[in-house]
């Protein structure tokens, strides 16, 4: 005989109690969520409590039999009456709560292992690789550890419990921490972002910031190549726009994928295309509005920091806080996040540096000492920060992008070093002093003194080349 994974019983008496005593919220049931319920009608009846209890207003059959109907939802549960019929022969005592409690959070989690393993059998019929099986499990599993359902979405659930929750601490012993089977993390892009990984790209107006992060986005949408970095397999990203106009990002989007199909795994938003203004990140409200489109995706561009995050005067450490722990709870998820930032008037990243500290990557665009504007998007890489060993893969480099009509973005990609030899070359011949390269340049006299050398050396090796022979 097959075993129920769901008790009437059991979400009718917690229900009822808490109608009769509002106090349970934020006491035993502070460890439920809406879905927590097996029961469509209880979860939306549920969801109405908590949206009174979290206001802090009291509720009763009446209240929350007028909230249903305001919402068109009354009929469809059954009328007043039903509502009315929980509170009868309920009883509003702690301990007796918590045993109902403990029966519907123990039921739910069976049911969500249940889905569980039916989502394996299918892969298994499909012929899905083990490795991705097993892989799909273990992020799956994490989900359901971390408070999210099998799609990786926040279930709803008090503030209390989620306030409470956030405050109990746990420790393991070294042993136990060694033995912890524990997902390695792979690469999103290599080798400069990482599953879970936090990155921020920053740079002054015009540095080419948005295509550098769109060519980020559909590289690890894809599966493929860009600049000096690789994405091993193509993973699910979401793009966040905070302001360009509707037709520029479709024209960018276009000019970066050159030609090639749009990839089912990147999705976009951007302002236009909403019918209510974009959400303020930085609050919690705004957070809970993007989250169901979060839900599912490897990689979250945000682009960029100060459009996107509206609230607080980004100068303040303490303003950044909300973001930071939003932006860790999504680690936690398995999402990483990859952010736009603007430099200052002094060219550092604008605000405070504390948001610095949480990321495994930061990189700064900056335009070359020579460059002039109508040489459209050309910028220096620089890494400021890497948590990974990257070596020479961390040495700066330059970037040229050129658009061709047909075939889209053409990125160029060469060593500072090298671009350095050659604009050097180019001002020794004109006759400028070591002194004046070095100020041109950006960098010290003594390289400026060894850029020379070399000039001298080259232009001595063409001369002999060139010397006609007897």
């Amino acid at each position: 005989m097959e075993r129920s994974l769901y008790s009437e019983l059991a979400e009718r008496a917690v229900l009822g109690s808490a109608l009769l005593d509002n106090s349970l919220m934020r006491g035993p049931l502070a460890d439920l969520c809406v879905n927590d319920f097996g029961s469509s009608a209880h979860r939306d009846l549920y969801g109405a409590m908590l949206h009174f209890s979290e206001d802090g207003i009291l509720f009763d059959p009446s209240t929350i039999a007028q909230a249903l109907q305001d919402r068109g939802e009354l009929d469809r549960m059954g009328g007043y009456g039903s509502i009315g019929a929980l509170v009868d022969g309920a009883v509003p005592e702690t301990n007796l709560v918590k045993q109902h409690v403990q029966t519907i959070l123990s039921q739910s989690r069976l049911r969500r292992l249940q889905s569980l393993s039916e989502s394996i059998a299918t892969f298994v019929e499909t012929g899905v690789p083990p490795d991705e099986i097993e892989t799909g499990l273990m992020r799956k599993v994490q989900f359901l550890q971390s408070g999210c359902d099998l799609q990786g979405r926040l279930l709803p659930a008090a503030q209390h419990d989620q306030t409470r929750r956030a405050f109990q601490l746990t420790a393991v012993r070294a042993n136990e921490l060694l033995a912890l089977k524990i997902k390695p993390r792979e690469m999103l892009l290599d080798p400069i972002l990482p599953e879970q990984g936090l990155a921020m790209l920053y740079g002054y107006r015009g540095t080419g910031k948005t295509y550098v992060s769109l060519g980020i986005a559909v590289a690890v949408a894809t599966g493929g190549d860009f600049l000096k970095w690789k994405a091993p397999r193509p993973r699910n990203v979401l793009y966040v726009d905070g302001e360009l106009p509707a037709t520029t990002m479709q024209e960018r989007v276009r000019t970066i994928l050159g030609g090639c199909p749009p990839p089912e795994t990147l999705k976009i938003v951007t302002p236009d295309l909403q019918q209510c203004p974009m959400p303020d990140l930085s609050t919690s409200e705004g957070q809970r509005r993007l989250e169901p489109l979060v839900a599912g995706a490897d990689l979250v561009v945000l682009d960029n920091l100060s459009a996107l995050c509206k609230t607080g005067n980004e100068n303040e450490g303490q303003d950044w806080l909300s973001i930071q722990e939003w932006m860790l709870g999504l680690r936690k998820r398995g999402i990483a996040v990859f952010f736009d930032h603007h430099a200052g008037k002094n060219r550092s990243q604008r605000g405070t540096s504390k948001r610095e500290d949480l990321l495994d990557t930061v990189i700064v665009l900056k335009h070359p000492s020579d460059y002039d504007h109508s040489q459209g998007l050309r910028c220096e890489v620089h890494f400021e920060k890497t948590r990974a060993q990257l070596g020479d893969a961390a040495k700066s480099f330059e970037v040229v992008m050129q658009c061709d009509p047909i075939n889209g973005a053409r990125w160029e990609v060469r060593s500072l070093e090298d671009a350095n030899i050659q604009r050097a070359a180019e001002l020794f011949s004109a006759g400028l002093s070591v002194r004046d390269v070095a100020e041109e340049l950006g960098i010290s006299r003594s390289a400026a003194g060894r850029l020379r050398q070399k000039w001298q050396g080259n232009t001595a090796s063409a001369e002999v080349s060139h010397r006609p022979t007897v």
